[in-house]
């Protein structure tokens, strides 16, 4: 057996080396006579001249030509008088020397069909410094975003604005707008780098449209509803207030998509902004504050708005009956708390006109809100009124009214009672004159308002009586 085992283990030596030593050694005989084979006559690369050279040294010889180059590339980007140079270092290099020189060599071991495939693809690859040196600019996305910043301009839309010397408004025209054609700015920088090539190359831009023209401005002016108000009864502060919130709305623009706000766009009711104190709602009952009578103009607005067709997507009702529109029509804004908003869902510009002239507020909607065919009448129905509690009586502890009543049994009356309302608003819809749809608006409760009383506070002196009448 370890006879047998020792024949078998010779002789898987003996195949060994009779198959494999002689196959290794042809190996390297061959790898020995191709490294010191050398390239024909008149063979150069890169303008680098090859001939008689071995492998090695032909690779040697042309990193030394590329070392002696370095520094002299460069590329410059001009648009009218703005240049950019970027300099060797701002690339990335990448030889294909030494793939060349690889298939230039296998050519001298080839034969047959095999050598004239090879004389093929390297004829395809080329000899010149276009295929044998690559330059890739770096981050060359970025350096595009930098030029386009200097060159690239926004188109300008077309817009209205309101003239309030001839109460109209007044179209300002589009402009083209500018941007650098990025496709073929970067195909140009990859063509002129990737075949080694030093130049200029000039930017072209294409032009920008802007999204909304004259023309569609012109129709996007079209009145689609107006609400009006009086505020002949109110105090000048009052008035004051009127026609400095109708001021911020005037002219004002919503963009299709966009959401209005009428806090936003009135802005803080304070005494920095311009307003005065006059009589607001708080708690149920009327009292002096900043910025009184700014509701008006919000409800004012709120009418003009669903005349106009437009949905409203937030409105609240005072707590008390206001005089200057129906019950269930009005609308209360309070900054921070209660807001009058909508979102124009049409294709063009929503524009707002806001006029608060003599005695009356005037507001005018304009856009593309409803069709040409329809109409819209408002109206509002009283369901029932509130009968108030009887009237209160307050102690004149203050001397408050010292000066008309002082003495207990003597009564002033300084707020007379008021019904309150349950009420519904309508919204009657007209398609070519005749009644389409009868939607409810709102469906509203405003509390009755009890009168108040004043009363004196000291007792009366001996022997004096008031008159029967107090």
């Amino acid at each position: 057996m370890k006879k047998l085992k020792k024949i078998i283990k010779n002789g898987i030596f003996l195949i060994f080396f009779a198959f494999f030593v002689p196959f290794f050694s042809i190996l390297a005989i061959n790898e020995w006579v191709l490294s010191e084979a050398v390239f024909d006559n008149e063979i150069s690369v890169c303008g680098v001249d090859l001939s008689g050279l071995t492998l090695d040294k032909a690779k040697d010889k042309l990193e030394k030509a590329e070392k002696e180059e370095e520094g002299e590339y460069s590329l410059t980007l001009t648009f009218g008088d703005k240049k950019w140079v970027y300099e060797e270092r701002d690339f990335s290099i990448t030889s294909g020397i030494h793939t060349v020189l690889d298939e230039m060599y296998k050519y001298k071991s080839l034969s047959g069909k095999s050598k004239t495939r090879l004389i093929k693809k390297i004829k395809e690859m080329g000899f010149d410094s276009d295929v044998a040196v690559r330059y890739s600019l770096t981050h060359i996305e970025d350096k595009l975003d930098e030029i386009a910043k200097e060159i690239d301009l926004a188109p300008v839309n077309a817009t209205a604005v309101f003239n309030s010397a001839t109460s109209r408004f007044e179209v300002r025209e589009d402009r083209k707008g500018r941007e650098i054609d990025r496709e073929k700015l970067y195909d140009d920088i990859v063509n002129m780098t990737s075949h080694g090539e030093s130049g200029e190359i000039k930017i072209k831009t294409k032009d920008v449209k802007a999204e909304y023209k004259s023309e569609d401005i012109k129709k996007a002016l079209k009145k689609q509803g107006e609400y009006s108000t009086s505020f002949s009864q109110s105090s000048a502060d009052r008035k004051s207030n009127i026609k400095i919130a109708s001021q911020q709305l005037c002219g004002v623009e919503i963009m299709p998509g966009e959401e209005f706000s009428f806090n936003e766009v009135v802005g803080r009711r304070t005494k920095e902004n311009g307003y005065k104190e006059a009589k607001i709602i708080k708690d149920g009952v009327f009292v002096q504050g900043v910025g009184g009578g700014v509701c008006q103009v919000s409800t004012t607005l709120y009418n003009a708005l669903l005349l106009s067709g437009i949905e409203v997507t937030e409105a609240h009702k005072h707590s008390l009956p206001v005089s200057y529109v129906p019950p269930a029509m009005d609308a209360m804004v309070s900054f921070g708390s209660a807001d009058l908003k909508f979102i124009n869902d049409t294709p063009l510009p929503i524009y707002i006109s806001s006029q608060a002239s003599g005695d009356r507020l005037t507001i005018k909607i304009y856009g593309l809100t409803k069709d040409d065919d329809t109409t819209i009448k408002l109206r509002s129905e009283i369901v029932r009124e509130i009968i108030p509690e009887k009237d209160k009586i307050i102690k004149d502890t203050e001397g408050k009214y010292s000066d008309k009543i002082m003495f207990k049994g003597e009564y002033l009356k300084v707020k007379n009672a008021k019904n309150g309302y349950e009420a519904r608003s309508y919204m009657d819809i007209y398609k070519d004159g005749v009644l389409s749809t009868t939607k409810e608006i709102r469906h509203a409760i405003y509390d009755a308002q009890c009168g108040i009383i004043y009363e004196g506070v000291d007792d009366l002196p001996e022997g004096m009586t008031l008159p029967k009448n107090m």
